[in-house]
């Protein structure tokens, strides 16, 4: 019996299995077209994705670096008018060579003019008007038809309706408002209009309209009150105060 099992068994092991149970399963070596199809959406959506994401950093950036440029010129031009205005002087004078000159359009923008000790924004070819002269600040437009605020420089001691022509310099391109009120000494009322050429205002407010130089973004209005320190000193001075020797 025993023998018997045994050459039934190692009979049983020389059968053949079918070739379905004796065939190793391999994987897969390539990929469906689904599969390729899924892989490439999630590609292109990733691609946009970073695009986009780089893109907005990038507007982003310009925009920061545009409102930093447009500060810098708006912080450069109000020092530079607060230099001038805070350097005012005026003296009695029935000629009025010192006076205040305030002309309001709310169109066109305001222009304002005053004589002051300051050499600020003095170009090198009018050196000979260090000391004492007369500016004037008004909006205008370049060469290239951009609008621009400008400034005139003429000597102090010399009557408007005799002086020479001017030449005016663009202090800074892409200003589209200029707006200037004066402060009353006597009423501390804010004025639009300067009628007292007998007097010298307290205080000088003046409101900057800036367009970015690449013509993106938004304007910037920015407004400054300056003092004027001489004010004070020229309400006390005589009705009149004869010009020094040798002048006009």
């Amino acid at each position: 019996m025993g023998g018997t099992r045994t050459n039934r068994h190692r009979f049983a092991r020389g059968i053949p299995l079918p070739a379905a149970e004796t065939t190793m399963k391999t994987p897969r070596s390539a990929f469906t077209l689904l599969e390729i199809m899924l892989a490439v959406t999630i590609l292109g959506l990733l691609v946009i994705a970073v695009s986009s994401t780089w893109s907005a950093g990038l507007r982003g950036w310009k925009r920061s670096n545009t409102l930093a440029e447009t500060w810098q010129r708006e912080r450069i031009l109000s020092e530079s008018i607060a230099e001038l205005a805070q350097a005012a002087v005026y003296f009695p004078d029935r000629r009025r060579l010192y006076a205040f000159r305030l002309e309001h359009d709310s169109m066109r923008g305001d222009l304002i003019s005053f004589v002051t000790t300051s050499d600020a924004l003095l170009p090198p070819s009018e050196a000979m008007l260090v000391g004492l002269r007369r500016v004037t600040l008004y909006l205008d437009q370049d060469a290239d038809g951009q609008p621009c605020l400008m400034i005139q420089n003429a000597p102090a001691l010399q009557e408007e309706e005799v002086a020479a022509p001017r030449t005016g310099y663009a202090l800074a391109r892409g200003v589209t408002g200029f707006a200037v009120r004066l402060r009353d000494i006597r009423t501390e009322a804010w004025k639009e209009k300067w009628e007292e050429t007998d007097t010298m205002p307290s205080g000088l407010e003046f409101r900057l309209t800036l367009a970015p130089l690449d013509g993106t973004g938004s304007e910037m209005t920015v407004t400054r009150l300056v003092d004027l320190p001489a004010a004070k000193l020229a309400q006390y001075l005589p009705a009149e105060i004869t010009p020094p020797e040798g002048t006009p």
